[in-house]
């Protein structure tokens, strides 16, 4: 009985085995006939599914002999399921049709889970393709005006003469907010403010922003929030573009874009070039905008091996003059002596991304980048020349199921200053490791509620051991209504470089400074409500709040001898507040608008409590309305109230207005774009500098400076 037993075991097995059938499927784009690679091609009702390969096809095993139904679906395409008695002599040809009508799917990079923007319990707002190809027709030289335009970040230029530009998020100073390029830190310490103004908006496919503590995600400096660039990936389509940009206070840009995906292998190539021509706009002397002649190379290479496995690597330089100052240094027999800054940086980043992808979906990601900066700026005071190199390593790995995902890794981050200012003694070199740790899980409970932990660990060369725990939950009421809640802890190690202003304070730094690290305590919470009503009404409602608590904060205060002390207060900085978004599109037409009340409390002073040129109230709106697609009008408005001067005086709440229309005519996009109609500057209410213009002493800027801006673009795509 035993062995008639094993017999029929076996036959059976083999009854199945010669039952199974290979079904071969190639999944094509219905609107071109495109290959579809990497599509997901599953047996209904089972578990049974694979990919399709560099061709679009995939090889099915079918394990039911009646009906079967084939599932297949690719992101960004409607997905289609196929019922029938499916033959192996003959391949199997399913078209997707790209989605329409339908909203969107937003993936999102920087929590490493790549889910979709719905699915995540830690907020995450992005910026996505259509807004970085709008933004390139109304400001094509950088990412600061559409950062500026994010309810909760503030750009707030901290020199008037250079124009360097720090993203504050929810009041906190612009030295907590890190900035990420594809996932990795390239830019931080020296080049932290000039980061922004040299990043084009044409070369990214989004930008994704975390607004309170995210140190558990990627480590230190982002006590305030991450703003993670995530570049373009080359895609079947070929694309080819051009734009030419000219202001009316004496900006060109031009800049040119290609893109190809072919089987095995993808480019994408970005170029561009801005020249500013320096101005007075307040003719006092002394310019408003500074002369800047910068050049951006970016190329990108994609290598397809198989559908698991791709490698990327990635390249990119800057070079960048930058001068401002008094009006006669421009001219070629100018003395040094006039008070001016002058800079020149040229900047070499380098990044390779391996991701492998196994059959049960997870994922193994091996990253490497590193970035190399030269500084070399002049004054009337001092020159200062630099060296800092950045590199950075990760290993991480994914692991999905139905209810649980776990990310885990380990990275490698160091930071090499070199001075190489023999006037600049007190400016000490340094070489900076940190090995870091972290475990992310994210775990569906219910349909309805979710649940994110992570922890991190990192050990600092010089600063020790710090632990980083988070914890997030949602909870979905329906399917438009859902509510999250996010607590986590961040530090900030202290660079020298990040708390001085690199133009005015290297000849004040005492000779000794020691300063403890910055601890973080961050919360945040926000109710929303997303719905599409009968596809012509699309609501989204956001009410957020915010709390961070920075404890040993660094302040700054300025000797008897001009030294200028850096110090860890014995009581902490408290940033909180609240935001309501609201966006509204009916039909072509859309409406935004956004009320952010930020409160920065310094209870390290107790005689000026309240944190300077940081607004307490700021209402944005926006207008904008679009007719088939051929043109395009928008109004923007802005209002900040409650504001401080650096003498903790109240100065003048102002709107700011723009407008902008786009044309577009067969290949070629036409933008006209104002900036701050009304002309609004600081300069109009007061000097924005006490002495004398020889030596002049910079007040803290609370408004713009360079008035109205008015702009012209073409761009021809393919």
């Amino acid at each position: 009985m035993k062995y008639l037993g094993l017999s029929i075991l076996f036959v059976l097995h083999v009854i199945t085995a010669f039952a199974q059938k290979t079904l071969i499927v190639i999944v094509k784009d219905s609107s071109n006939q495109e290959l579809l690679i990497g599509a997901t091609v599953a047996e209904k009702g089972t578990k049974n599914g694979t990919v399709t390969n560099e061709n679009g096809r995939a090889k099915l095993l079918l394990t039911q002999s009646s009906l079967t139904t084939i599932h297949v679906q690719y992101i960004g395409f409607e997905s289609k399921d196929i019922t029938g008695k499916f033959s192996t002599k003959d391949s199997l040809e399913i078209l997707l049709a790209p989605l329409q009508n339908e909203v969107e799917e937003v993936l999102v990079t920087s929590m490493r889970t790549h889910s979709g923007i719905e699915d995540i319990p830690t907020r995450v707002e992005v910026l996505g393709l259509d807004e970085m190809n709008e933004e390139n027709g109304i400001k094509p030289g950088n990412i600061m005006s559409i950062l500026g335009d994010m309810a909760g970040v503030q750009m707030q230029q901290v020199s008037a003469s250079s124009g360097n530009t720090f993203a504050r998020i929810q009041g906190l100073n612009g030295r907590y907010s890190q900035l990420l390029k594809d996932g990795m830190p390239l830019f931080g310490g020296l080049s932290g403010s000039l980061g922004i103004l040299q990043i084009p908006p044409l070369d990214l496919k989004q930008i994704e922003i975390i607004k309170g503590s995210a140190s558990t995600l990627y480590g230190g400096d982002a006590i305030g929030g991450v703003i993670n660039l995530v570049s373009k990936e080359p895609s079947f389509k070929k694309e080819l573009s051009f734009t030419l940009n000219q202001t009316s206070l004496n900006e060109t840009n031009t800049n040119g874009y290609f893109s190809q995906r072919f089987k095995k292998f993808g480019v994408t190539f970005f170029a561009a070039h801005t020249y500013q021509k320096q101005a007075d706009v307040d003719k006092d002397g002394l310019s408003d905008v500074p002369f800047i002649d910068a050049t951006v190379v970016h190329p990108k290479f994609v290598f397809y091996f198989n559908p698991h496995s791709t490698l990327t690597l990635n390249y990119s330089s800057i070079f960048e003059s930058r001068k401002g100052g008094n009006m006669n240094f421009f001219s070629s027999s100018a003395s040094d002596s006039l008070y001016h800054v002058s800079s020149y940086m040229q900047r070499h980043n380098a990044d390779a991304k391996w991701n492998y992808v196994f059959p049960s979906k997870d994922n193994l990601i091996v990253k490497f980048s590193s970035s190399f900066l030269n500084q070399k700026m002049g004054t009337n005071y001092y020159d200062f020349n630099a060296i800092q190199t950045i590199y950075y390593s990760e290993v991480s790995y994914l692991h999905t199921s139905t209810t649980t995902d776990w990310v885990g890794g380990v990275n490698v981050n160091g930071d090499v200053f070199k001075n190489q200012s023999p006037s600049l003694q007190n400016l000490n070199n340094y070489n900076y490791q940190t090995l870091g740790f972290f475990l992310q899980n994210t775990f569906k409970a219910t349909n309805k509620f979710l649940i994110e932990s992570g922890i991190r660990n990192d050990f600092h060369s010089k600063f020790g051991s710090i632990f980083l725990p988070r914890l997030s939950f949602m909870y979905k009421f329906s399917k438009p209504l859902s509510v999250r809640l996010n607590g986590g802890f961040g530090y900030k190690t202290p660079i020298l470089i990040s708390y001085v202003n690199p133009e005015t304070d290297l000849n004040h730094l005492p000779s000794n400074t020691q300063l403890n690290t910055e601890l973080s305590r961050g919360f945040n919470t926000d109710l929303n409500f997303d719905k599409l009503f009968s596809n012509k009404l699309h609501l989204t409602l956001n009410q957020s709040f915010f709390y961070t608590l920075i404890l040993n904060p660094v302040f700054d205060t300025t000797t008897t001898s001009n030294f200028l002390g850096l110090n860890n207060a014995s009581k902490p900085l408290l940033t909180k507040g609240l935001q309501t978004y609201i966006r509204l599109k009916y039909e072509e037409l859309e409406f935004y608008f956004s009320y952010v009340f930020t409160d920065v409390e310094k209870r390290y002073d107790s005689t000026n409590f309240t944190m300077p040129t940081t607004a307490k109230h700021n209402f944005s709106s926006v207008l904008v309305y679009e007719h088939d697609e051929q043109w395009r009008v928008g109004i923007e408005s802005s209002f900040i109230a409650s504001q401080l001067d650096e003498h903790y005086k109240p100065v003048k709440d102002y709107l700011l207005l723009a407008a902008m229309f786009q044309y577009n005519f067969g290949h070629y996009s036409f933008v006209l774009n104002a900036e701050n109609l009304l002309d609004f500057r600081q300069s109009n209410y007061g000097k924005i500098y006490s002495g004398s213009i020889g030596n002049p002493e910079f007040h803290k800027l609370w408004a713009p400076i360079d008035g109205r801006a008015i702009n012209l673009s073409v761009k021809w795509r393919l």
